[in-house]
């Protein structure tokens, strides 16, 4: 009772922080479009059920071992996986906002979160395009899943990148198109480049 009380207490303070981020951003910027995308429910439930049976498995082999039961063992590993490779799972935490002035992104991969701007005059061009297999190394993915099909790439107009830990950023919308939409005009988008 106690256990399940502190990590519904954690997943609490963890929506909180994604609702203070995104009330941040909207009293310095005007919010004109928020996308939260997820991995495909048909992963999250695959991995969900490969996870269950490994850590019965697991339980049944190790049956006895410190007293603990094969029932108790198999929780115990399911609990430690869905906590600590739950972003591996069921896909890493993004939010995107298009505001008036740029693109912010709230990225979580694991237990670290990244809180990303990137104003509208840094970007090039956005490519409208499919991933690579195997991207780039100067690629940033800021997707929920490694493997993302279709997204868009941030080109910035320095030749050195955003940063110099961020060169050119893949993102994977939900709805591309409407995403795009809320662009202002002086922002090239290149349309279904590779």
């Amino acid at each position: 009772g106690l256990f399940a009380g502190i990590i519904l207490l954690g997943l609490w303070f963890m929506n909180m922080q994604q609702r203070a981020w995104e009330a941040g951003i909207a009293s310095e910027y005007r919010v004109l479009y928020r996308d939260e995308p997820r991995a495909p429910v048909s992963y999250q439930v695959r991995n969900g059920i490969l996870v269950c049976v490994g850590s019965a498995i697991a339980g049944w082999l190790i049956n006895g071992q410190f007293g603990l039961s094969a029932i108790q063992w198999a929780l115990l590993f399911a609990g430690l996986m869905f906590l600590s490779r739950d972003t591996v799972l069921f896909g890493a935490g993004v939010v995107y906002l298009v505001t008036n002035k740029g693109i912010a992104v709230r990225f979580v991969p694991g237990h670290i979160d990244y809180r990303l701007f990137f104003r509208f005059d840094e970007i090039l061009n956005i490519e409208n395009r499919i991933s690579e297999k195997i991207p780039p190394i100067s690629w940033s993915k800021l997707t929920p899943r490694r493997v993302a099909d279709r997204g868009l790439l941030l080109n910035p107009k320095n030749i050195d990148g955003f940063s110099k830990q961020i060169q050119e950023v893949f993102i994977s919308p939900t709805n591309i198109e409407k995403f795009i939409e809320h662009f202002p005009p002086s922002v090239h988008v290149i349309k279904n480049s590779r």
